[in-house]
């Protein structure tokens, strides 16, 4: 028998409406499965519904291998690592990975592995030196930045392979070392028999991959050939993007520095994960912060967010006032627009999507007081020029990851700060609306005195606004040519 996975009459629905179909699908032994479709087209929850977590019309039918040396079970690796701390709790705020007591009762990456498979393991310890993470064995899970938590999720699935792996989204966060390393990796084990389903955008697909899933703007799950497989990068989004009336609006205030470290160093017990870094952005600088996985960027922009307390031991200026000289946590934020994937993951989902946008008034990631008339009507016309109005009164947690990452991404600018932080603010968001975001930061902030620290592993997603750029190896800090000069 040559199938792998059949389906019959398949059907996946949302909100009672149609979301994906399919009469008939074979996904043959031998055959590596790219799934793509644009953001909020069903590719998740097509995953949950192989691996039985959402139920669907119709008939699937899995036929395993009985002579493989994989488990005869279907794997998932979802795009977020949820996991619980030492009292059993999932809820986190963002600030906790800076809380010493919190982290205390946090697991760390050796336990988290441990529960799963001893870290002694072979394979293990094979892919901790493939992902170069040794050295982060006994890290908090809480102080790790989301290209660390990627690698725990891949550890953890590829050390004990089963037949079937499911990845969604699984290069988010990884830098191009890692990404090449893994895509080999993978590759050797779709040859000794493993069969990958990937999601992803179209820039990267594996070379190991042999088909590709698609999902049509009709619902439609088709399979092709790679070699048959031409992605329509400009028409393949489910999000119509009309930005030309978006304009941000003059700045009320101005700075002589918005950031100014002096010789900052950080640690952490025998980790140093900043080492006298010293940076000075004037007002109006676009920059971009790059690294590796670990470099030290999430606790450098920690520091600038306000989020970090070693700040007070450090000489740090943001806004032409030095840390610890009277502001309060909340005079900091108020300049900042920020957007990260660690900011996304605690997120309140229970918020509506148009008040998700309304929350960047405030500063939280809840909205815990009513909004005014004004603030209403500028976020309701930021959705709408987004074409996402119909979204507005639906949950947050309900709307796809794409469609949340685009909300986010509204939540930051609709304050109109002096300064955007936006770490790898394309996570999430298919071909088609990362391109649109990256004309809409060019749009935007090309010719404003609007200051940008932009975080980016991706080339192809970096505005052409960006002019400086700032490289972080090893917690040591380099100023470069950027790459768009």
């Amino acid at each position: 028998m040559t199938q792998l996975i059949a389906l019959n009459q398949f059907r996946i629905e949302r909100n009672n409406q149609e979301l994906l179909k399919c009469d008939a699908l074979l996904i043959n032994f031998g055959e590596q499965i790219f799934l793509t479709g644009a953001s909020g087209s069903g590719k998740t929850s097509l995953a949950l519904a192989l691996t039985g977590e959402l139920y669907a019309h119709g008939e699937i039918k899995f036929n395993y291998q009985e002579n493989s040396i994989f488990a005869k079970k279907i794997t998932l690796v979802k795009q977020f690592f949820h996991f619980k701390n030492n009292y059993g709790l999932t809820d986190f705020y963002y600030q906790q990975r800076y809380n010493s007591y919190d982290a205390d009762n946090a697991p760390t990456v050796r336990q988290t592995i441990n529960k799963v498979i001893n870290v002694d393991n072979p394979q293990v310890q094979s892919l901790l030196t493939l992902l170069d993470f040794h050295h982060r064995l006994d890290a908090i899970l809480l102080q790790l930045s989301s290209g660390e938590r990627k690698k725990i999720q891949l550890i953890l699935a590829l050390a004990k392979p089963t037949q079937i792996i499911i990845l969604d989204n699984p290069l988010i966060g990884l830098d191009i070392i890692t990404v090449k390393r893994l895509h080999e990796y993978m590759a050797k084990l779709a040859e000794e028999g493993v069969c990958f389903i990937l999601t992803g955008d179209s820039n990267t697909i594996p070379k190991f991959i042999t088909h590709v899933l698609s999902i049509s703007a009709e619902h439609n799950l088709d399979k092709i050939k790679l070699d048959n497989y031409h992605p329509d990068t400009t028409t393949a989004s489910t999000t119509n993007f009309n930005y030309a009336n978006l304009k941000l609006p003059r700045l009320a205030s101005k700075f002589t520095n918005i950031v100014k470290f002096n010789s900052v160093t950080i640690s952490y017990a025998e980790k140093v994960a900043l080492r006298n870094v010293s940076w000075l952005i004037n007002q109006g600088d676009k920059w971009l912060l790059s690294g590796a996985n670990g470099a030290g960027k999430s606790t450098l922009l920690s520091l600038i967010n306000g989020d970090h307390p070693q700040a007070y031991a450090n000489e740090i200026y943001l806004f032409d006032r030095k840390r610890g000289s009277g502001e309060t946590i909340w005079d900091i934020k108020r300049n900042i627009g920020f957007i990260s994937p660690e900011l996304h993951w605690n997120f309140d989902g229970s918020m509506t999507c148009l008040q998700a946008v309304i929350s960047g008034f405030y500063d939280t990631p809840s909205l815990h007081r009513g909004a005014t008339d004004e603030q209403i009507s500028i976020a309701q016309q930021w959705l709408e020029e987004a074409s996402l109005i119909d979204y507005a009164n639906q949950r947050f947690a309900n709307v796809s990851n794409g469609i949340q990452r685009m909300l986010l991404l509204f939540r930051a600018i609709i304050k109109n700060p002096p300064l955007f932080i936006l770490d790898e603010p394309c996570q999430g968001l298919d071909d088609y609306q990362a391109q649109q975001f990256v004309k809409l930061v060019d749009h935007l902030f090309a010719d404003s005195q609007h200051t940008i620290i932009y975080v980016s592993h991706r080339a192809d997603q970096i505005p052409t606004c960006i002019s400086q750029q700032l490289n972080l190896v090893a917690g040591v800090a380099t100023i470069i040519p950027a790459k768009n000069n």
